[in-house]
């Protein structure tokens, strides 16, 4: 490891430390109030003062253990029900949240479109001014009573460096006042179930799925409809968010060719620092847990495992390829005949019909997405910015797809 990535993890060593530790406190402080003032034992949430934060890897998911925060108060969980406050990451004890505040003259629904913030996980880590908790159980027992969503509910998957972002960006471009379709890029609810995929029931994973998405949509407007871009990792979960809620559609995109989408993914990591990451994760992903350190190995768990990486191009494929063999074996709860994302970018007018009919919006729109595209030419370029393979990793990833697809676990 180079000498910028060790200062970096001792950093997030001290960091870590500094937070369990005002974490304890904080715990101890909270369990003398509830012992001295009987008067908020019915209090459902507890909330924090956010001190500090810190990621050792800003491409990593969002934790709890981002931020050193204290006690300060009990609540009702109908606080934590005002607009602002998100779900930032779910573990197997606590549902955790935080609350932001709309930039400048905008509302929530700009505040956090895609159009404004490319990955909401990104968004609340930077801008969160409380954290708040809540016990699973209590929170799955409460959201049980929250309404049904108010309009049309979409998932957007896509696999990893496929440009599914610039996708979200066009689409949202159809509506600027976001009254009739809102965007939202990477919400962490969606990556936290992901997580949970290995560690939860069938059951539990259902009833939780659709707990979450009912609190997460419970501000959306009349007649509008909710566009939920998602990591790639959130494709395996599809056919439990089915089961619960098969009125949710999916829809997958990516490109013609996975060995662009791998070398894009190569080049969005190449950094000094991320390169280091994934060569940290090569050497000892395979044999310790080190989840507290990145959770890209616990993204594609089952792909990691059995492509078992060795090289950054391995890395690459498994990451991809992830999401590409689980699409496939879940198939019949996605929306058939998506466009590629080459044709979306260069026929806009022709292919982006079937995503304006599935979110319910008006061809008429269409003039303002080729306006966004002539607009945004050079992000648009940064799409099919790749390098080519050479020979004997294309013959690499190749021998790994034709084994994954023999996997009996794909099939």
């Amino acid at each position: 490891m180079n000498e910028k990535l060790l200062l970096r993890f001792f950093t997030y060593l001290i960091f870590r430390f500094l937070h369990l530790l005002l974490l304890l406190e904080s715990d101890i402080y909270a369990l003398l109030l509830r012992l001295f003032d009987k008067k908020n034992e019915n209090d459902e949430v507890e909330i924090f003062n956010i001190f500090a934060r810190y990621r050792f890897d800003s491409t990593d998911v969002t934790k709890e253990s981002d931020f050193l925060c204290f006690h300060e108060k009990t609540t009702l969980f109908e606080e934590i029900c005002e607009e602002g406050w998100h779900i930032y990451s779910i573990t197997d004890r606590y549902v955790y949240f935080v609350k932001i505040q709309p930039i400048s003259e905008d509302n929530f629904d700009k505040t956090i479109s895609i159009e404004k913030c490319s990955k909401l996980s990104n968004f609340l880590y930077q801008n969160a001014e409380k954290l708040a908790r809540c016990q699973l159980e209590t929170f799955q027992r409460i959201t049980k009573t929250l309404s049904p969503s108010r309009g049309k509910i979409v998932i957007f998957h896509s696999a990893t460096g496929s440009g599914a972002t610039t996708v979200g960006k066009l689409l949202q471009s159809c509506d600027g006042s976001k009254m009739s379709l809102l965007v939202v890029g990477e919400p962490p609810f969606l990556t936290s179930l992901s997580l949970l995929y290995n560690k939860f029931s069938i059951e539990d994973l259902r009833n939780l799925s659709k707990s979450v998405i009912r609190y997460s949509t419970m501000h959306q407007k009349s007649q509008q409809t909710l566009v939920f871009k998602s990591r790639s990792s959130s494709t395996k979960i599809v056919p439990f968010i089915h089961s619960s809620l098969p009125s949710v559609q999916h829809f997958f995109i990516t490109r013609k060719n996975s060995n662009d989408t791998i070398s894009r993914l190569l080049l969005k990591t190449s950094t000094e620092f991320n390169s280091s990451v994934f060569q940290f994760l090569l050497k000892f992903g395979q044999f310790l847990d080190i989840s507290w350190i990145s959770s890209w190995k616990d993204l594609e768990a089952e792909t990691f495992l059995r492509v078992g990486p060795k090289t950054d191009v391995e890395f690459s494929m498994s990451q991809v390829f992830g999401s590409i063999l689980n699409y496939r074996r879940n198939r019949q709860y996605f929306v058939p005949d998506m466009p590629y994302v080459e044709d979306l970018i260069s026929d806009t007018a022709i292919h982006i019909r079937p995503l304006l009919d599935l979110c319910e919006i008006s061809d008429l729109a269409i003039p303002e997405c080729i306006e966004w595209k002539r607009n945004q030419e050079e992000q648009i370029q940064q799409v099919w910015d790749t390098v080519d393979l050479n020979p004997d990793d294309v013959a690499r990833v190749g021998q790994l797809v034709d084994m994954l697809e023999q996997d009996v676990f794909f099939s």
